[in-house]
Protein backbone atom coordinates (compact mmCIF):
# COMPACT_ATOMS: atom_id res chain seq x y z
CA UNK A 1 0.00 0.00 0.00
CA UNK A 2 1.40 3.43 -0.99
CA UNK A 3 1.53 5.71 1.66
CA UNK A 4 0.14 9.38 1.30
CA UNK A 5 2.92 12.17 1.38
CA UNK A 6 1.45 13.32 5.31
CA UNK A 7 4.32 14.15 7.61
CA UNK A 8 4.18 13.33 10.90
CA UNK A 9 4.85 15.70 12.74
CA UNK A 10 5.02 14.52 16.19
CA UNK A 11 6.96 11.45 15.42
CA UNK A 12 9.93 13.32 13.08
CA UNK A 13 10.28 16.20 15.09
CA UNK A 14 12.77 14.78 17.65
CA UNK A 15 14.31 12.71 15.13
CA UNK A 16 15.21 16.00 12.98
CA UNK A 17 16.34 17.92 16.74
CA UNK A 18 18.76 14.46 16.88
CA UNK A 19 20.26 14.57 13.28
CA UNK A 20 20.68 18.41 13.72
CA UNK A 21 23.06 17.62 16.54
CA UNK A 22 26.37 16.48 14.92
CA UNK A 23 26.45 19.35 12.40
CA UNK A 24 25.42 21.82 14.80
CA UNK A 25 27.93 21.12 16.74
CA UNK A 26 30.82 20.94 14.28
CA UNK A 27 30.32 24.28 12.90
CA UNK A 28 29.15 26.13 15.81
CA UNK A 29 32.88 25.71 16.90
CA UNK A 30 34.35 27.18 13.92
CA UNK A 31 34.02 30.22 15.39
CA UNK A 32 34.14 29.44 18.91
CA UNK A 33 37.92 28.04 18.80
CA UNK A 34 40.04 32.08 18.95
CA UNK A 35 38.29 32.32 21.94
CA UNK A 36 38.58 29.04 23.69
CA UNK A 37 42.16 28.88 23.30
CA UNK A 38 42.95 32.13 24.44
CA UNK A 39 40.43 31.64 27.22
CA UNK A 40 43.20 28.88 28.42
CA UNK A 41 45.93 30.15 27.17
CA UNK A 42 46.76 27.56 24.47
CA UNK A 43 48.12 28.07 21.09
CA UNK A 44 45.70 28.67 18.18
CA UNK A 45 46.97 25.65 16.79
CA UNK A 46 45.74 23.38 19.58
CA UNK A 47 42.06 24.33 18.38
CA UNK A 48 42.62 21.10 16.28
CA UNK A 49 42.34 18.73 19.44
CA UNK A 50 38.92 19.39 20.12
CA UNK A 51 38.47 19.51 16.19
CA UNK A 52 39.18 15.88 15.24
CA UNK A 53 38.08 13.96 18.13
CA UNK A 54 34.22 14.74 17.29
CA UNK A 55 34.94 13.29 13.74
CA UNK A 56 37.15 10.63 15.10
CA UNK A 57 34.48 9.24 17.16
CA UNK A 58 31.56 9.74 14.21
CA UNK A 59 34.00 7.64 11.90
CA UNK A 60 33.87 5.03 14.61
CA UNK A 61 30.18 5.67 16.49
CA UNK A 62 28.09 5.78 13.38
CA UNK A 63 28.52 2.48 11.87
CA UNK A 64 28.48 0.90 15.44
CA UNK A 65 25.54 2.68 16.68
CA UNK A 66 23.90 2.14 13.15
CA UNK A 67 24.73 -1.74 13.98
CA UNK A 68 23.00 -1.22 17.70
CA UNK A 69 19.79 0.27 15.98
CA UNK A 70 19.44 -3.24 14.16
CA UNK A 71 20.13 -5.50 16.81
CA UNK A 72 18.27 -3.63 19.26
CA UNK A 73 15.79 -1.42 19.82
CA UNK A 74 16.67 2.15 17.73
CA UNK A 75 14.71 4.13 19.73
CA UNK A 76 17.05 3.12 22.86
CA UNK A 77 19.79 3.74 20.50
CA UNK A 78 18.79 7.03 19.80
CA UNK A 79 17.85 8.08 23.51
CA UNK A 80 21.30 6.75 24.42
CA UNK A 81 22.45 9.74 21.58
CA UNK A 82 20.98 12.12 23.78
CA UNK A 83 21.94 11.23 26.77
CA UNK A 84 25.68 11.24 25.69
CA UNK A 85 25.10 14.60 24.42
CA UNK A 86 24.18 15.66 27.72
CA UNK A 87 26.75 14.54 29.68
CA UNK A 88 28.92 16.47 27.11
CA UNK A 89 27.50 19.54 26.98
CA UNK A 90 27.36 19.63 31.26
CA UNK A 91 30.99 18.14 31.15
CA UNK A 92 31.80 20.79 28.37
CA UNK A 93 29.87 23.86 30.42
CA UNK A 94 32.06 23.04 33.54
CA UNK A 95 34.95 22.23 32.08
CA UNK A 96 37.91 23.59 34.32
CA UNK A 97 40.56 22.35 31.72
CA UNK A 98 41.44 22.61 28.00
CA UNK A 99 41.49 18.33 28.17
CA UNK A 100 37.73 18.22 29.91
CA UNK A 101 36.82 19.99 26.61
CA UNK A 102 38.53 17.04 24.55
CA UNK A 103 36.68 14.77 26.80
CA UNK A 104 33.58 16.56 26.08
CA UNK A 105 34.30 17.00 22.36
CA UNK A 106 34.37 13.11 22.40
CA UNK A 107 31.21 12.71 23.91
CA UNK A 108 29.75 14.86 21.51
CA UNK A 109 31.09 12.53 19.26
CA UNK A 110 29.74 9.39 20.51
CA UNK A 111 26.56 10.76 21.14
CA UNK A 112 25.55 12.41 17.67
CA UNK A 113 26.85 9.40 16.21
CA UNK A 114 23.47 7.60 17.11
CA UNK A 115 20.98 10.07 15.99
CA UNK A 116 20.97 9.52 12.16
CA UNK A 117 21.15 5.58 11.70
CA UNK A 118 18.39 5.02 14.96
CA UNK A 119 16.47 7.89 13.18
CA UNK A 120 16.54 6.00 9.67
CA UNK A 121 15.70 2.41 11.63
CA UNK A 122 12.33 4.55 13.13
CA UNK A 123 11.45 5.60 9.83
CA UNK A 124 11.50 2.38 8.05
CA UNK A 125 10.31 0.12 10.74
CA UNK A 126 7.29 2.61 11.17
CA UNK A 127 6.30 2.25 7.68
CA UNK A 128 7.38 -1.18 6.84
CA UNK A 129 5.37 -2.31 10.22
CA UNK A 130 2.08 -0.50 8.39
CA UNK A 131 2.45 -1.88 4.90
CA UNK A 132 3.66 1.38 3.87
CA UNK A 133 6.33 3.01 1.79
CA UNK A 134 8.52 5.45 3.12
CA UNK A 135 7.17 9.35 2.24
CA UNK A 136 10.14 11.06 0.39
CA UNK A 137 9.13 14.10 2.20
CA UNK A 138 10.24 12.31 5.64
CA UNK A 139 13.64 11.14 4.08
CA UNK A 140 14.00 14.43 2.29
CA UNK A 141 13.06 17.18 5.98
CA UNK A 142 15.93 14.47 7.57
CA UNK A 143 18.62 15.55 5.21
CA UNK A 144 17.90 18.93 4.84
CA UNK A 145 17.84 19.20 8.36
CA UNK A 146 21.85 18.52 8.56
CA UNK A 147 21.96 21.23 5.38
CA UNK A 148 20.07 23.61 7.67
CA UNK A 149 22.49 22.73 10.28
CA UNK A 150 25.55 23.38 8.80
CA UNK A 151 24.19 26.55 8.26
CA UNK A 152 22.89 27.91 11.07
CA UNK A 153 25.94 27.00 13.08
CA UNK A 154 28.84 29.46 12.30
CA UNK A 155 26.22 32.23 13.05
CA UNK A 156 24.89 30.64 16.21
CA UNK A 157 28.27 29.55 17.47
CA UNK A 158 29.34 33.25 17.28
CA UNK A 159 26.28 34.84 18.98
CA UNK A 160 26.79 32.28 21.82
CA UNK A 161 30.34 33.01 22.42
CA UNK A 162 29.87 36.49 21.52
CA UNK A 163 27.29 36.71 24.65
CA UNK A 164 27.84 34.16 27.19
CA UNK A 165 31.39 33.24 26.62
CA UNK A 166 32.69 29.97 24.88
CA UNK A 167 30.72 28.32 27.70
CA UNK A 168 27.63 28.71 25.67
CA UNK A 169 28.38 26.34 22.44
CA UNK A 170 28.70 23.51 25.22
CA UNK A 171 25.12 25.05 27.02
CA UNK A 172 23.20 24.77 24.24
CA UNK A 173 23.05 21.26 24.22
CA UNK A 174 21.54 21.23 26.89
CA UNK A 175 18.38 22.62 26.80
CA UNK A 176 18.11 21.24 23.14
CA UNK A 177 18.18 17.57 24.36
CA UNK A 178 16.05 18.12 27.12
CA UNK A 179 13.37 19.22 24.76
CA UNK A 180 14.48 16.02 22.01
CA UNK A 181 13.88 13.86 24.57
CA UNK A 182 10.80 14.79 26.30
CA UNK A 183 9.26 15.13 22.54
CA UNK A 184 11.10 11.25 22.18
CA UNK A 185 8.47 10.03 24.42
CA UNK A 186 5.97 9.72 21.94
CA UNK A 187 8.29 7.63 19.47
CA UNK A 188 7.42 4.28 18.99
CA UNK A 189 9.43 1.51 20.84
CA UNK A 190 10.06 -1.33 18.01
CA UNK A 191 12.54 -3.92 18.68
CA UNK A 192 13.53 -6.69 16.14
CA UNK A 193 11.85 -9.98 16.34
CA UNK A 194 14.74 -12.24 17.68
CA UNK A 195 17.23 -10.01 20.14
CA UNK A 196 20.80 -10.82 20.20
CA UNK A 197 21.76 -11.86 23.53
CA UNK A 198 24.90 -10.12 25.10
CA UNK A 199 26.93 -13.17 24.09
CA UNK A 200 26.53 -13.12 20.41
CA UNK A 201 27.02 -9.37 20.28
CA UNK A 202 31.12 -9.25 19.69
CA UNK A 203 30.19 -11.64 16.85
CA UNK A 204 27.27 -9.36 15.28
CA UNK A 205 29.17 -6.41 15.99
CA UNK A 206 32.39 -7.17 14.46
CA UNK A 207 34.45 -6.25 17.96
CA UNK A 208 37.73 -7.03 16.21
CA UNK A 209 37.18 -5.70 13.16
CA UNK A 210 35.96 -1.93 15.67
CA UNK A 211 39.07 -2.50 17.38
CA UNK A 212 41.37 -2.70 14.40
CA UNK A 213 39.68 0.13 12.33
CA UNK A 214 39.79 1.84 15.63
CA UNK A 215 43.18 1.49 16.02
CA UNK A 216 44.58 2.32 12.76
CA UNK A 217 42.69 5.73 12.69
CA UNK A 218 43.99 6.75 16.14
CA UNK A 219 47.00 6.21 14.71
CA UNK A 220 46.56 8.01 11.53
CA UNK A 221 45.59 11.13 14.08
CA UNK A 222 48.74 10.57 15.74
CA UNK A 223 51.03 10.17 13.08
CA UNK A 224 49.37 13.67 11.47
CA UNK A 225 49.13 15.60 14.81
CA UNK A 226 53.14 14.75 15.40
CA UNK A 227 55.21 17.47 13.44
CA UNK A 228 58.18 15.09 12.27
CA UNK A 229 58.12 11.42 10.26
CA UNK A 230 57.77 8.82 12.23
CA UNK A 231 58.75 5.68 10.14
CA UNK A 232 57.54 3.42 13.30
CA UNK A 233 53.84 4.95 13.17
CA UNK A 234 53.82 5.32 9.76
CA UNK A 235 54.79 0.92 9.54
CA UNK A 236 52.04 0.55 12.39
CA UNK A 237 49.65 1.89 10.32
CA UNK A 238 50.39 0.17 7.15
CA UNK A 239 50.31 -3.10 9.40
CA UNK A 240 46.75 -2.32 10.92
CA UNK A 241 45.41 -1.75 7.81
CA UNK A 242 46.67 -4.53 6.22
CA UNK A 243 45.39 -6.78 9.23
CA UNK A 244 41.75 -5.19 8.97
CA UNK A 245 41.97 -5.91 5.33
CA UNK A 246 42.46 -9.49 5.87
CA UNK A 247 40.15 -9.92 8.71
CA UNK A 248 37.02 -8.06 7.35
CA UNK A 249 37.77 -10.24 4.21
CA UNK A 250 36.92 -13.62 6.32
CA UNK A 251 33.54 -11.79 7.71
CA UNK A 252 30.13 -12.57 6.94
CA UNK A 253 28.98 -9.49 8.47
CA UNK A 254 32.08 -6.66 8.31
CA UNK A 255 32.71 -3.22 10.01
CA UNK A 256 34.03 -2.19 6.99
CA UNK A 257 33.37 -4.30 3.91
CA UNK A 258 35.96 -4.53 1.71
CA UNK A 259 34.98 -6.78 -0.58
CA UNK A 260 33.01 -3.85 -1.74
CA UNK A 261 36.29 -2.27 -3.72
CA UNK A 262 36.66 -5.60 -5.34
CA UNK A 263 33.02 -5.93 -6.30
CA UNK A 264 32.90 -2.13 -7.65
CA UNK A 265 36.79 -0.97 -7.99
CA UNK A 266 35.95 2.24 -9.82
CA UNK A 267 34.25 2.90 -6.15
CA UNK A 268 37.51 3.73 -4.52
CA UNK A 269 38.12 6.72 -7.15
CA UNK A 270 34.31 8.02 -5.35
CA UNK A 271 35.28 7.54 -1.98
CA UNK A 272 38.92 9.27 -2.41
CA UNK A 273 37.12 12.10 -4.13
CA UNK A 274 34.39 12.68 -0.65
CA UNK A 275 37.78 12.22 1.31
CA UNK A 276 39.21 15.66 -0.72
CA UNK A 277 36.41 17.00 -0.99
CA UNK A 278 35.31 16.92 3.01
CA UNK A 279 39.23 17.90 3.45
CA UNK A 280 38.95 21.26 1.82
CA UNK A 281 35.69 21.76 2.68
CA UNK A 282 36.59 21.39 6.34
CA UNK A 283 39.69 23.46 6.41
CA UNK A 284 38.29 26.07 4.45
CA UNK A 285 35.36 26.19 7.87
CA UNK A 286 37.62 26.03 10.56
CA UNK A 287 40.60 28.34 9.15
CA UNK A 288 38.84 31.29 7.47
CA UNK A 289 37.13 32.21 10.98
CA UNK A 290 40.20 31.82 13.15
CA UNK A 291 41.99 34.07 9.93
CA UNK A 292 39.07 36.17 10.57
CA UNK A 293 39.39 36.59 14.17
CA UNK A 294 43.35 36.95 14.48
CA UNK A 295 44.37 38.74 11.86
CA UNK A 296 40.97 40.86 11.16
CA UNK A 297 40.24 40.96 14.53
CA UNK A 298 36.31 40.20 14.00
CA UNK A 299 34.40 39.21 17.03
CA UNK A 300 33.10 36.21 17.53
CA UNK A 301 29.46 37.15 16.79
CA UNK A 302 30.35 39.62 13.73
CA UNK A 303 32.24 36.47 12.33
CA UNK A 304 29.10 34.96 12.17
CA UNK A 305 26.99 37.11 10.67
CA UNK A 306 29.62 37.25 7.70
CA UNK A 307 29.77 33.90 7.05
CA UNK A 308 26.22 33.91 6.72
CA UNK A 309 25.95 34.70 3.20
CA UNK A 310 28.36 31.49 2.70
CA UNK A 311 26.13 29.03 4.45
CA UNK A 312 23.32 30.28 2.63
CA UNK A 313 24.71 30.40 -0.87
CA UNK A 314 25.75 26.52 -0.08
CA UNK A 315 22.20 25.30 1.11
CA UNK A 316 20.52 26.64 -1.86
CA UNK A 317 23.23 26.02 -4.74
CA UNK A 318 23.29 21.88 -3.08
CA UNK A 319 19.24 22.16 -3.43
CA UNK A 320 19.80 23.55 -7.20
CA UNK A 321 22.09 21.38 -8.37
CA UNK A 322 20.75 18.08 -6.88
CA UNK A 323 17.68 18.76 -9.65
CA UNK A 324 20.49 18.82 -12.59
CA UNK A 325 20.79 15.07 -14.40
CA UNK A 326 23.81 15.29 -15.68
CA UNK A 327 26.77 13.72 -13.80
CA UNK A 328 29.66 15.41 -15.96
CA UNK A 329 27.80 18.87 -15.29
CA UNK A 330 27.88 18.50 -11.40
CA UNK A 331 31.31 17.04 -10.74
CA UNK A 332 33.02 19.64 -13.24
CA UNK A 333 30.88 22.38 -11.79
CA UNK A 334 32.22 21.64 -8.24
CA UNK A 335 35.72 20.83 -8.78
CA UNK A 336 35.74 24.05 -10.93
CA UNK A 337 34.24 26.17 -8.40
CA UNK A 338 36.51 24.68 -5.92
CA UNK A 339 39.37 25.74 -7.81
CA UNK A 340 38.20 29.12 -8.04
CA UNK A 341 37.34 29.81 -4.63
CA UNK A 342 40.96 28.45 -3.63
CA UNK A 343 41.97 30.82 -6.25
CA UNK A 344 40.44 33.69 -4.55
CA UNK A 345 41.49 33.03 -1.46
CA UNK A 346 45.03 33.52 -1.90
CA UNK A 347 43.70 37.54 -2.32
CA UNK A 348 42.94 37.30 1.56
CA UNK A 349 44.87 39.68 3.53
CA UNK A 350 44.36 41.79 6.48
CA UNK A 351 43.69 44.46 4.47
CA UNK A 352 40.79 42.82 2.05
CA UNK A 353 37.88 45.46 2.02
CA UNK A 354 34.98 43.75 3.83
CA UNK A 355 32.79 43.46 1.16
CA UNK A 356 35.48 42.19 -1.09
CA UNK A 357 35.92 39.33 2.03
CA UNK A 358 31.84 38.21 1.82
CA UNK A 359 32.26 37.59 -1.75
CA UNK A 360 34.91 35.18 -1.54
CA UNK A 361 33.16 33.06 1.16
CA UNK A 362 30.40 33.16 -1.16
CA UNK A 363 32.54 31.87 -3.65
CA UNK A 364 33.50 29.17 -1.02
CA UNK A 365 29.40 28.31 -0.47
CA UNK A 366 29.37 28.05 -3.78
CA UNK A 367 31.80 24.91 -3.96
CA UNK A 368 31.07 23.36 -0.76
CA UNK A 369 27.69 23.62 -1.81
CA UNK A 370 28.30 21.72 -5.11
CA UNK A 371 30.58 18.91 -4.36
CA UNK A 372 28.81 16.60 -1.64
CA UNK A 373 25.96 17.06 -3.78
CA UNK A 374 28.12 15.62 -7.13
CA UNK A 375 30.10 13.18 -5.36
CA UNK A 376 27.15 11.59 -4.09
CA UNK A 377 25.33 11.47 -7.52
CA UNK A 378 28.61 9.58 -8.55
CA UNK A 379 28.30 7.41 -5.88
CA UNK A 380 24.59 6.29 -6.66
CA UNK A 381 25.94 5.52 -10.17
CA UNK A 382 28.95 3.44 -9.12
CA UNK A 383 27.08 1.86 -6.10
CA UNK A 384 26.42 -2.18 -6.92
CA UNK A 385 22.78 -2.78 -7.32
CA UNK A 386 21.84 -4.60 -3.48
CA UNK A 387 24.37 -2.45 -2.01
CA UNK A 388 23.47 0.91 -2.28
CA UNK A 389 23.10 1.15 2.35
CA UNK A 390 26.69 0.22 2.36
CA UNK A 391 28.30 2.11 -0.08
CA UNK A 392 26.99 5.11 1.51
CA UNK A 393 27.99 3.78 4.84
CA UNK A 394 31.65 3.66 3.42
CA UNK A 395 31.06 7.03 1.56
CA UNK A 396 30.40 8.72 5.11
CA UNK A 397 33.29 6.95 6.92
CA UNK A 398 36.01 8.50 4.11
CA UNK A 399 34.27 11.85 4.49
CA UNK A 400 34.73 11.75 8.13
CA UNK A 401 38.50 10.88 7.78
CA UNK A 402 38.49 13.71 5.47
CA UNK A 403 37.68 15.69 8.01
CA UNK A 404 40.46 14.06 10.48
CA UNK A 405 42.97 14.79 8.21
CA UNK A 406 41.84 18.30 7.72
CA UNK A 407 41.51 19.30 12.00
CA UNK A 408 44.96 17.91 12.64
CA UNK A 409 46.80 19.33 10.00
CA UNK A 410 45.38 22.84 11.00
CA UNK A 411 47.37 22.03 14.30
CA UNK A 412 50.08 22.04 12.19
CA UNK A 413 50.08 24.94 10.17
CA UNK A 414 48.95 27.26 12.87
CA UNK A 415 51.59 25.95 15.34
CA UNK A 416 52.98 29.71 14.95
CA UNK A 417 49.54 31.60 14.94
CA UNK A 418 47.21 32.46 12.34
CA UNK A 419 49.08 35.06 9.84
CA UNK A 420 48.33 35.66 6.20
CA UNK A 421 51.24 33.71 5.71
CA UNK A 422 49.76 30.68 7.53
CA UNK A 423 46.47 31.11 5.90
CA UNK A 424 47.81 31.12 2.80
CA UNK A 425 49.70 27.93 3.70
CA UNK A 426 46.19 26.19 4.20
CA UNK A 427 45.01 27.31 0.88
CA UNK A 428 48.21 25.80 -0.75
CA UNK A 429 46.71 22.41 0.96
CA UNK A 430 43.29 22.96 -0.62
CA UNK A 431 44.52 23.77 -4.14
CA UNK A 432 46.68 20.54 -4.22
CA UNK A 433 43.94 18.53 -2.80
CA UNK A 434 41.79 20.01 -5.70
CA UNK A 435 44.14 19.07 -8.25
CA UNK A 436 43.86 15.59 -6.90
CA UNK A 437 39.50 15.90 -7.19
CA UNK A 438 40.23 16.88 -10.72
CA UNK A 439 42.79 13.54 -11.67
CA UNK A 440 39.95 11.02 -10.04
CA UNK A 441 37.54 12.02 -12.18
CA UNK A 442 39.30 11.46 -15.30
CA UNK A 443 38.85 7.69 -15.30
CA UNK A 444 35.30 8.31 -14.93
CA UNK A 445 34.92 10.82 -18.21
CA UNK A 446 37.22 8.65 -19.76
CA UNK A 447 35.25 5.45 -19.53
CA UNK A 448 31.79 7.42 -20.17
CA UNK A 449 33.62 8.59 -23.45
CA UNK A 450 34.16 5.05 -24.39
CA UNK A 451 30.60 3.95 -23.29
CA UNK A 452 29.40 6.83 -25.62
CA UNK A 453 31.23 5.77 -28.81
CA UNK A 454 30.23 1.97 -28.95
Amino acid sequence: MKNKERIPVGFITPLVLGTMMNPLNSTMLATALTTICQSFGRNISDGALLITPLYLTSTIGQPLMGRLADLYSPKKVNQLGFLLVLLAGITGTVAPTFDWLIVSRVLLGLGTSAAYPSAIALVNRKYAEAGETVPGGVLGIIAVSGLGSMVLGPVLGGLLSQTFGWKGIFFINIPWVLVSLWLARALPDMPPSAPVSFRELPQKLDMIGILLFSGMLLNLLLLLLHHAFSPGGTLLLGVLLLLLILWERRQSSPFIDVRLFVQQPSLLLVYLSAMATSYVMYLMLYSLPQWMESVKQISPARTGLLLLPMSLVSAATGLLISRHNSLLVKNMAGIGSMIIACIALFFVNASLPMYLLIGITVLVGLSTGINPIANQAWLHEEAPPGRTGVSFGLYRTFSYVGAIVSGSQMKTLYHQGVTDSSFHTVVWYTTASCALMVLLLLPSINRKKELSLR
